[in-house]
């Protein structure tokens, strides 16, 4: 694919508007200051006076907010920041952004599918999070509406999620299947899509992106290898037919080493000869929100490291939207420490962004 000046040049301005964006961004102090606070509304109040989210945050009212509401508002930010670039682009890149928004609405669908399993929660609390929402195209409100799975994949006919769920849910309906079987193959679905829309970028474009979105593929099948192999005493077979269908760097043979691992020693060990062994810790975990954290803050250091990267390009626009998903998420987690109380220096420690030099559990 060509590389014409026309198209250079919407990615530097692109990509210079992402600079711009990223230096809205919150700073340590920020994160400091919304720890201290003592409610969601707190929390709503301040980041109402920031640069960053005060426009996305208009029609809340601090003082009264809900912590759902507050949390569905947030999980919106990245979506319009994504929507402020589609303009810019066209052919391959606006179809990577497409594929790579798809995970929102991703998620959404999972979260539904989780409150139908659990057959209890407020519907309308999950109907409020869905209103409004730019890249929505699946009909919520008659999923929200069902009463059972097989109404759930009646509903789902002549959707894209279709073909991707009709085999779980069936399985599920029999009691052959579980949840998790079903997130799986959303997942599979959604970021084997990323993955061909990055292969599609323009050649002086692509590297960056696959390097970024590769080493995010090749930490979540490690982590699902992982997580089978502790928790799910699956076989190896099972395991590497419920991996995402793409590989980056962490080729079938290693995937086909973890997966037949007996014990977490032998894992760890496997995980040593590969480029991910930083990511998950030099020895099997004893606190798993710890390895997440690790997983996690691996992944923003790499988004990190590829925004400061070269001149700005779609590359650039790629690591902000990344970065900005690392923040919302942290001051979700925030937004939970703070209402249940939890004691804030561990908390401090547990968020993606490094804020504690050297993991030290100081506070300022």
């Amino acid at each position: 694919m060509s590389y014409s000046p026309i198209s250079a040049g919407e990615c530097v301005a692109t990509g210079a508007k992402a600079h711009v964006l990223f230096g809205r961004m919150l700073e340590d102090n920020d994160f400091w200051a919304l720890l201290e606070c003592d409610s969601p509304q707190e929390i709503a109040g301040y980041l109402k006076r920031t640069e960053g989210y005060a426009k996305y945050l208009e029609a809340i009212m601090a003082a009264t907010v809900h912590r759902a509401e507050l949390e569905h508002a947030l999980l919106a930010v990245p979506l319009y920041a994504v929507a402020s670039f589609l303009p810019y682009f066209g052919g391959a890149r606006k179809k990577f952004l497409r594929a790579w928004v798809e995970r929102f609405q991703a998620g959404l669908l999972k979260q539904v599918m989780r409150w139908l399993f659990a057959g209890r929660g407020e519907r309308e609390s999950l109907r409020s999070g869905f209103g409004g929402l730019p890249f929505v195209t699946l009909p919520f409100e008659a999923l929200i509406s069902c009463k059972d799975f097989e109404e759930f994949i009646k509903i789902l006919r002549g959707t894209k999620y279709y073909a991707v769920l009709r085999e779980p849910v069936d399985w599920l309906l029999k009691g052959r299947g579980n949840l998790y079987s079903c997130e799986t193959a959303i997942d599979a679905y959604v970021i084997s899509n990323i993955y061909r829309s990055a292969l599609s970028l323009p050649m002086l474009e692509r590297p960056e992106v696959l390097n970024l979105l590769g080493s995010m593929v090749d930490v979540l099948n490690v982590y699902f290898c992982y997580r089978a192999k502790r928790f799910y005493a699956m076989s190896r077979e099972e395991i590497v037919n419920r991996l995402l269908p793409v590989r980056f760097k962490i080729k079938g043979p290693t995937i086909n080493r973890l997966a037949s691992c007996d014990d977490m020693e032998a894992f760890w060990s496997v995980l040593s000869t590969t480029n991910y062994l930083r990511a998950f810790g030099t020895e099997p975990p004893n606190d798993e929100l710890a390895l997440e954290r690790d997983m996690k803050r691996f992944l923003r250091e790499r988004a990190l490291s590829t925004f400061r990267k070269g001149s700005p390009s779609f590359h650039t626009v790629i690591a902000y939207l990344m970065l900005l998903e690392f923040e919302v998420r942290d001051i979700i987690t925030i937004i939970e420490d703070v209402r249940y109380d939890y004691n804030r220096r561990i908390a401090a420690a547990f968020l993606t962004r490094p804020l504690i030099p050297g993991g030290a559990l100081s506070w300022r």
